[in-house]
């Protein structure tokens, strides 16, 4: 890495990851700004992650305030998102969250995935892919402890959105957990819990809701320790993600 840039990339990525762990209270306004994401729910912190440094200076065409960026697995799983803001020079980090090995189910990247990134244009209410020109440090593979450093990305093609069901909030869950999932378009939503794929003990919602990114609570108090599964079904669309209940 460039020596101008250690000093500074040190502060922002070493306090934006820290923000990523840290309880909600006791970040700064601007921690709180870049994880208040609206498109893209907070992605399942597993104690493993990947620091990815965009420089302010990378993009061909800078963010605006609301644009949010996003970085997904090759399986299309969410595995970090961060508010683009202007302060910090418009350096953006992010924590790309690894997988959990004590659990079943992935959660986040394995060691040598690749990863890309997309950048969600607020005003235009659009989803565009990424293309890296430049690394001034790493690459586009998850190492465990790694680091990134991109000097030069330009926004590419648009893209569809689609409906998404996130990771729930956190996970494993102890007691309660956040469910999160975005509508492209208006629809009847259900979101169910069940033992085993298909075999569903209740509902955590049923109801039309308007498009964009919606969140539920799950309260799992009355249930038992062991592996669930949430299914969210719209507009003819089925998605299940699995999640471990701990006691």
């Amino acid at each position: 890495m460039k020596n101008i840039f250690f000093l500074p990339l040190c502060v922002i990525f070493c306090s934006l990851l820290s923000a990523q762990t840290s309880p909600y209270s006791q970040m700064s306004s601007y921690q709180k700004m870049t994880l208040n994401t609206e498109r893209f729910a907070r992605p399942v912190n597993t104690g493993s992650n990947h620091t990815l440094m965009i420089l302010g200076s990378a993009w061909d065409i800078s963010p605006e305030i609301g644009d949010e960026i996003a970085v997904y697995d090759s399986d299309y799983n969410m595995v970090a998102s961060v508010a683009w803001r202007p302060e910090q020079e418009g350096h953006s980090a992010l924590a790309i969250w690894g997988d959990d090995e004590l659990t079943s189910e992935k959660e986040g990247m394995l060691n040598g995935e690749k990863f890309h990134i997309v950048l969600f244009d607020k005003s235009e209410d659009a989803i565009n892919t990424t293309n890296v020109i430049s690394w001034d440090r790493g690459s586009d593979s998850f190492v465990k402890d790694g680091l990134t450093v991109i000097s030069s990305i330009s926004t590419n093609v648009l893209i569809a959105q689609e409906i998404e069901l996130f990771q729930n909030v956190p996970n494993p869950v102890i007691d309660i957990s956040t469910i999160g999932f975005h509508l492209p378009e208006d629809g009847e939503v259900k979101l169910t819990i069940s033992i085993t794929q298909g075999q569903e003990i209740f509902t955590l919602a049923h109801k039309y809701l308007s498009k964009g990114t919606h969140k539920v609570e799950l309260s799992a108090n009355e249930m038992s320790t062991g592996v669930y599964f949430y299914s969210l079904e719209s507009n003819k669309n089925i998605i299940t993600k699995q999640l471990t209940l701990i006691k």
